[in-house]
């Protein structure tokens, strides 16, 4: 997972430090909470907080700062309800060859957490995908590593999902429209804030995706007003690299898109690998 990262980049990131060194996690029945050395890192949400949304399970929030205090990413936010922190989900999701629901907006598709189990430094959840018969569509296996934090700040944290198909005819879809948006996403705190850089170029948001390296990078301003933090991002489906994004400097999240508006076919059985990584240092730190 870590070549995922330019190498420079990757090794000015990573502890020395075992991952699993004071890294803990604390199990509870909505969730469970990652911490180093006491301060939180994150918290996964593996249990619905309301009975009336069943579907808003199975995402990060809140993802914190190094600093253990400041918190980088919203949930439910009043301009898109559906938003929720860390999350990795599309519009389009087929079984059986048609459309069973929305996962993006949580609607005719379920989740049922069934395993959670931390090791060295690893959460690992395990989570079924059900329709809105609760038949089971899929297996989800995600495991998220928290790094010790390197020299100079900075934390790496690495998400790895593997997606596999319970029935025939499952494919997983963006948006249904130009922007193709889907897949791992992150809504964080002031959005309308943030400027975009990738391969050390400013990038421009557009309405539809833009193609760009294969890590961005997430800047507030240097204001007391804003984080003093800067998030870099990178993704990789099947082993290669995206380089896809839709960006919003507004009221929005941020995704590197897979597989876009096309649906992506997956055979009963054939998994779905998805890797991201997530760095947040000190904004800055070279």
């Amino acid at each position: 997972m870590r070549a995922l990262l330019p190498l420079a980049f990757a090794a000015a990131v990573v502890s020395t430090a075992p991952a699993c060194a004071q890294i803990a996690a604390t199990m509870a029945d909505d969730g469970v909470t990652v911490t180093d050395s006491g301060k939180p890192v994150l918290f996964y949400r593996t249990k619905a907080a309301d009975p009336a949304d069943p579907g808003r399970l199975n995402f990060v929030h809140p993802l914190y700062a190094p600093d253990g205090k400041t918190v980088l990413t919203e949930e439910k936010p009043a301009d898109h309800i559906h938003h929720r922190g860390v999350f990795w989900s599309w519009h389009q999701v087929l079984a059986n060859g048609a459309s069973v629901g929305d996962g993006w907006f949580m609607q005719g598709l379920g989740f049922r957490t069934t395993d959670r189990a931390f090791a060295d430094g690893a959460l690992t959840v395990k989570v079924d995908w059900l329709d809105a018969k609760g038949a089971v569509i899929a297996n989800e296996v995600t495991r998220i590593t928290a790094q010790k934090l390197a020299p100079e700040g900075a934390r790496r944290i690495d998400f790895d999902t593997i997606i596999t198909p319970a029935v025939d005819g499952f494919a997983l879809g963006g948006s249904d429209d130009v922007k193709g948006y889907g897949g791992f996403s992150i809504r964080t705190v002031r959005p309308d804030a943030l400027s975009f850089v990738s391969d050390g170029k400013a990038i421009t948001p557009t309405n539809e995706a833009v193609e760009a390296g294969g890590v961005m990078a997430l800047e507030w301003p240097k204001e007391a007003a804003y984080p003093a933090w800067t998030i870099h991002f990178g993704c990789k489906a099947q082993d290669k690299p995206i380089t896809s994004w839709i960006l919003r400097k507004s009221l929005s999240m941020q995704n590197c898109v897979f597989p876009g508006r096309q649906p992506f076919p997956l055979a009963k059985g054939q998994p779905l690998r998805l890797e991201s990584s997530v760095v947040i240092s000190p904004t800055g730190t070279k």
